[in-house]
């Protein structure tokens, strides 16, 4: 008897980590505004993950597509400016390997400088269209 209960209250407990990462998970994507851009069948899914001035910034980004390979690297393609001028270039993509057509992963830049309102994300050359972009004001 002790063992039956032993295994529900295991089971019990498994169940409540795995439901609590899954709304750990959904709640960081949903605190900053989420972007999608959808353009010749590749669809680009934005949210920043940290977005504040005088600190690095960092974005969760999953794209799909069922028609073209999304063979190209995301560091490369990809760059940050503020409403003050200033340009960042990224410096690491943690996911998904160039390849396929569902990638997903979290995009790096350096410190956005402390004057900073406001970004602008740019991804250019995906699929035929030269810049897909995305606004962001910043928290202080």
């Amino acid at each position: 008897m002790n063992n039956i209960k032993r295994s529900i209250s295991t089971k019990i407990i498994g169940v409540l980590i795995v439901f609590s990462a899954i709304n750990l998970a959904a709640f960081a994507w949903a605190a900053y505004e989420h972007q999608t851009n959808n353009a010749n069948s590749v669809r680009v899914d934005v949210v920043p993950v940290q977005l504040s001035s005088g600190k690095k910034a960092t974005f969760e980004i999953r794209l799909n597509t069922h028609t073209t390979p999304l063979d190209f690297d995301l560091v490369a393609i990809s760059l940050l400016k503020d409403d003050q001028g200033h340009e960042y270039r990224a410096s690491l993509w943690n996911g998904s390997p160039a390849g396929g057509h569902h990638r997903s992963g979290v995009l790096e830049f350096p410190a956005i400088a402390k004057d900073a309102k406001s970004i602008t994300l740019s991804l250019k050359d995906i699929a035929g269209v030269p810049e897909r972009t995305f606004d962001w004001k910043l928290e202080k």
